[in-house]
């Protein structure tokens, strides 16, 4: 037993990674294969299965087996069964090297053609009134033009008549043809009542002139001759027209009907507090109590502020001059709403914004921290804001 099991450790490698050859030669096999087959009188015959025992199985995606009932090879696509007889069913084309090409319909039928290309026919101009066509076959047609009449289209001075000369001639009478004098060109007339046709050969005539003949009917275009005049229409009356005006001093229009009855309605509304009033034009009209408001930098430089608004600064830190346009405020006495920016408390700092000289123009602006009033106030420059109003 012990013997046994030396001599399997010493074959066990060769017997688990041995590479197998059946058959012919099995001295020579190729590297890379782990099993070859070789005869010239064997074949390899793979396990036979039915259609039933086929599908039962799930094998690993390559497998292959041959179907007894469908008589053909399957292989396994990890999926599902295909069958090798039909999968592999296509059209193939050969090039013969002879300028002919073969077609195969994968079910062993051959069909061979000509592909030699195709030779151009050409045309040329021999600059001397002759073409010359070459055809398929390399042969040469010469096409003579200049022996070509050149006919003339006229006339031989009888009216209805056109000829062809320098050539066949052959003289066309373009009058009626047809002798049938029912269907000329005709001019319809209308003369005394009367509708007649120029060359009408019947010589029919419509005779208008006994129509309205009854001169009592007519209308005289006076407003007497009518009757059965509705009794809420006179002579010269006019249709009413309405009317719609508005009032620029209280804004109301005032619309009048056909009935000269009138119709009001208010633009501004007459509830108290409202500060919509009337325009110059009798529209609505919103004055704002807020006159002006900006956003100034440190250094007097404006970022954001009303048109016409314009900053000064004044001589020492802290200190600057707001420019009002003229007319901008009513009097001096408009409200001012002026801040700066948080220090956030650092250092005990108690900023302080503040504003003096006010006038109907400008007012000042002084900027500084009192130190919680130990000292007098220490003027800074700084960012400020101020908004006015004006009532």
């Amino acid at each position: 037993m012990k013997k046994f099991l030396f001599l399997l450790a010493l074959l066990g490698p060769t017997i688990f990674f041995a590479q197998v050859k059946i058959g012919a030669h099995p001295e020579s096999i190729d590297a890379g294969s782990i099993l070859e087959l070789e005869s010239s009188n064997k074949a390899l015959v793979l396990t036979r299965l039915n259609n039933e025992q086929m599908l039962g199985l799930n094998p690993l995606r390559g497998a292959l087996t041959y179907n007894s009932d469908t008589a053909c090879l399957h292989y396994h696509n990890g999926i599902q069964w295909i069958n090798l007889c039909t999968a592999l069913t296509g059209l193939t084309f050969t090039d013969n090297g002879d300028g002919s090409i073969t077609l195969e319909d994968g079910q062993g039928n051959e069909t061979t053609f000509n592909g030699a290309p195709e030779t151009v026919t050409t045309l040329v101009n021999n600059m001397d009134g002759s073409f010359t066509y070459t055809n398929e076959a390399g042969n040469e047609t010469v096409i003579n033009i200049l022996n070509t009449d050149e006919q003339t289209l006229g006339t031989n001075g009888n009216p209805g008549h056109i000829e062809i000369s320098n050539g066949n001639s052959v003289v066309l009478n373009v009058q009626d043809a047809d002798s049938d004098n029912q269907n000329e060109i005709q001019n319809l007339e209308f003369n005394g009542g009367i509708i007649s046709l120029s060359d009408n050969p019947g010589n029919t005539q419509i005779d208008l002139s006994n129509y309205d003949s009854d001169a009592t009917d007519d209308f005289d275009g006076d407003w007497s001759s009518l009757t059965n005049i509705p009794a809420d229409i006179a002579d010269g009356d006019q249709n009413t027209v309405t009317n719609l005006v508005q009032d620029n001093m209280t804004g109301v229009v005032t619309y009048t009907n056909e009935s000269a009855v009138d119709q009001t309605i208010e633009i501004i509304s007459t509830d108290a507090n409202n500060h919509i009033t009337v325009g110059s034009d009798g529209g609505a009209y919103y004055e704002s109590p807020i006159k002006a408001f900006g956003k100034i930098a440190p250094n007097g430089t404006i970022l954001r502020a009303t048109a016409g608004i314009t900053i000064t600064k004044l001589a020492g830190a802290g200190h600057y001059r707001v420019n009002l346009p003229l007319g901008m405020m009513s009097d001096a006495n408009y409200i001012i709403q002026i801040a700066q920016p948080s220090r956030e408390g650092a250092g005990n700092d108690d900023p302080s914004i503040a504003y003096l000289n006010q006038s109907v123009s400008s007012f000042e602006v002084i900027i500084g921290d009192n130190d919680n009033g130990g000292t007098d106030t220490g003027r800074f420059d700084s960012e400020f804001m101020f908004t006015l109003l004006d009532l």
